[in-house]
């Protein structure tokens, strides 16, 4: 089997569907697998709710305490080597993509809806659910909150606490800050798992 299910992990509502688009191997998928030292062992708990599409890439680890949703029509890429260490929240109701060798600290949140509509005044929703596209080699530290719509590029550090609501082009960046104020904070560098 290509998963494992750690203990303390709830899969609910399983009525979208998973590809695999990668040579399977035993436990190439690790689901619920203990990542901090920090978490609460005996309360943390991992959920997963699948009702679109699922596809993963190689080798993945959602850490203990880690919410994933993903919505009807909606599709969440993982690409090869994605980690995240625990306790955060992926919620995807259109698309989600992340390169390879992702790396995901903890209580992260990234979404690509608001979920409740806004309208105008003729009735037109003015904030339709927009993809995510993370590049290859990613590191999203703790804290940090991605909105529907960012685009980040290859090899891109995004500091901790940051809130990016807009995307970030230039590789090899460190890129930081709170929603309209975030920017690139330091150019021409390179990061090692």
């Amino acid at each position: 089997m290509p998963f494992f299910i750690y203990w303390r992990s709830e899969l609910y509502k399983l009525k979208g569907k998973i590809v695999i688009d990668a040579p399977v191997r035993t436990g190439m998928i690790k689901f619920g697998a203990h990542g901090l030292g920090t978490q609460d062992l005996l309360y943390s708990r991992t959920m997963f709710q699948l009702y679109g599409t699922l596809v993963v890439k190689g080798n993945a680890c959602i850490g203990r305490g880690s919410k994933i949703s993903v919505g009807r029509e909606a599709r969440l890429t993982l690409g090869e080597n994605f980690m995240i260490t625990g306790d955060s929240q992926i919620i995807c109701h259109k698309e989600i993509t992340f390169g390879n060798d992702c790396l995901l600290s903890w209580d992260i949140l990234m979404m690509d809806t608001d979920f409740h509509h806004v309208l105008d005044t003729s009735g037109y929703k003015t904030n339709m659910p927009k993809p995510i596209s993370i590049g290859n080699h990613v590191w999203i530290g703790c804290k940090t909150v991605i909105l529907k719509g960012v685009s980040l590029a290859d090899d891109t550090i995004v500091s901790a606490n940051s809130t990016i609501t807009r995307s970030f082009e230039e590789p090899n960046c460190i890129i930081g800050g709170h929603a309209q104020t975030a920017a690139v904070l330091r150019h021409s560098v390179c990061w090692e798992k």
